[in-house]
């Protein structure tokens, strides 16, 4: 889907995102209401997740997009957070990505649910912090790019829409570069 979207032209694009906005209007609304659900049921959702872990110490945040955690079984995990892509370190706004995603876990009962493994072995996963989606809360907050060709999620493509049509975060600059975009021309 998401190549085919990519050759599509731009005004087919724009008006993909309009309906995209529609649809995820409707779903962040039932979201909403599920996430309420889960947050009073968690420990229920936990045990039903049989991917679920929780992190006993965050070693290292690198970026807004990768930590270093030791899970509940004293496993050191590499993990990249699904469905988002951040700024390098080196980028605009990288270092402020970064802060985000710290400001985010600070002081918070960390858990993750894998989705995948990488090509360069990381764990993929969702993050919870409190049992609030960080993945979903750093493109909301302006902080990372929706990763639509990896999670075809329409919520995150609405924050992402929502963030930067107030120009929150990252979306406060003109023209951010997007992380692919910057890995490709400084290989």
């Amino acid at each position: 889907m998401a190549r085919r979207y990519r050759k599509l032209p731009k005004s087919a694009r724009t008006l993909f995102l309009i309906i995209v906005c529609i649809v995820a209007l409707k779903e962040t609304i039932l979201n909403d209401i599920i996430n309420d659900y889960l947050r009073l049921n968690v420990d229920g959702y936990k045990s039903f997740i049989s991917s679920w872990h929780d992190v006993k110490k965050i070693n290292s945040i690198h970026d807004g997009d990768t930590i270093n955690v030791i899970n509940e079984d004293g496993k050191k995990v590499k993990i990249r957070l699904y469905g988002i892509d951040a700024p390098e370190i080196k980028q605009a706004y990288g270092k402020k990505s970064r802060d985000c995603l710290v400001d985010l876990l600070k002081n918070k009962n960390i858990s993750y649910a894998v989705e995948d493994t990488d090509k360069y072995g990381r764990t993929v996963a969702t993050i919870y912090a409190d049992n609030v989606n960080i993945n979903y809360e750093m493109i909301k907050q302006g902080c990372a790019w929706s990763y639509f060709q990896y999670s075809n999620s329409i919520r995150n493509e609405y924050a992402q829409l929502k963030a930067k049509y107030n120009h929150i975060g990252l979306w406060a600059e003109d023209n951010p570069q997007a992380p692919w975009e910057y890995r490709k021309e400084n290989r």
